[in-house]
């Protein structure tokens, strides 16, 4: 975890789940796929995994309204 700059929180197994989670969604995996990759029954278990708040909310927002379009 040092050797990959992973501290606090995130450096332990539920964290790096954690971080997987809101990566897939982030990176607009379809949300059946990581209900899928994550062993959930329910995908109202994997949508914990996208409600994100702080600089995950504000990437999920800017992808609505990229800088670049016109």
């Amino acid at each position: 975890m040092t050797t990959a700059g992973i501290d606090g929180s995130h450096a332990m197994p539920k964290g790096l789940r954690h971080g997987f989670g809101v990566n897939a969604f982030e990176t607009s995996v379809p949300p059946h796929l990581v209900q899928r990759w994550l062993g959930h029954a329910s995908l109202r278990t994997t949508s914990i995994y996208g409600d994100v708040i702080g600089p995950e909310e504000r990437a999920f927002a800017a992808r609505m309204w990229p800088a670049n379009a016109k």
